[in-house]
């Protein structure tokens, strides 16, 4: 299995890593307690990513762990339990090339709004745009993000996966993509980060954490009539509901809200 062979050619570096024991102090762009919120990070696309994980209410918690486009936690994670399949990786059910926005996706189906998995791309988008690394953040080990272009930064714990009935690798990070991977249809890209992040694919079958993503790119609530567009839902920065009809939007508090998929600034 892909977890084995990782787990085996990245035995050492962990292992190095697990022997860091200083407590990092670091203050996060999140302006309060109440999680999750929408972090800018600069990104090109205009992605902004959750602060914690799907099941998480603070930013160092690990959260639940889902099969690839199943939307329920579990005790044992394999192909035999694994719901959209036949009993076996060979067999595994056509959910789409992405699932952003469906009912196979976590991330939009506990959170609503305009929450969603992120793409493979939206992952190369972070990598590339953010420079990483290994902390501490209240004893809880993981990945922290920081923006390029601005001082925004995200902190991923390092989760590890579940296999079977097992938590593995905590000290790994194992975090889901909405999208399918191009070389095997049994497999699921996600951001996965050891001595550095990088995108790999992985079995849909196992246990891994989701961090929630809003982009007004994915287009999701994003409707074409314009008696469509009138009835939109509105939301805000933080992909909370706020009113159920974008009429509304002009008598609203000054802020920024996405309605039609689209940054709203009232003044």
């Amino acid at each position: 299995m892909i977890m084995k062979k990782i787990l085996h050619l990245f035995l050492v570096s962990f292992m190095t890593l697990l022997t860091a024991n200083a407590q990092n102090d670091i203050t996060l762009s999140c302006p309060d307690d109440n999680h999750p919120h929408a972090i800018d990070l600069g990104l090109p696309s205009g992605t902004k990513w959750a602060c914690c994980n799907v099941g998480a209410d603070k930013p160092e918690k690990y959260g639940s762990y889902y099969a690839w486009g199943e939307t329920e936690e579990k005790t044992t994670y394999n192909a035999s339990t694994y719901i959209h399949c036949d009993g076996s990786d060979s067999s595994c059910h056509n959910l789409g090339d992405d699932i952003a926005g469906t009912q196979y996706d976590v991330a939009h189906v506990l959170w609503g709004g305009s929450w969603v998995m992120p793409s493979s791309d939206q992952i190369d988008e972070l990598i590339n745009n953010c420079t990483s690394e290994f902390i501490y953040l209240d004893g809880k080990k993981g990945r922290l993000f920081t923006s390029n272009d601005n001082s925004g930064s995200i902190f991923l714990p390092a989760a590890g996966a579940r296999w079977n009935d097992n938590l593995e690798a905590t000290g790994l990070g194992f975090y889901w993509s909405s999208t399918q991977s191009l070389f095997n249809s049994s497999c699921a890209f996600l951001l996965y980060f050891e001595s550095y992040a990088r995108r790999i694919d992985n079995y849909r079958n196992n246990g891994q954490t989701v961090r929630p993503v809003i982009s007004c790119a994915n287009g999701i609530n994003l409707l074409k009539s314009s008696s469509e567009i009138s009835n939109q839902a509105v939301y805000n920065i933080y992909g909370i509901k706020v009113a159920d009809n974008s009429n509304e939007i002009n008598n609203f508090p000054a802020g920024i809200y996405i309605a039609n998929g689209k940054k709203v600034v009232v003044k």
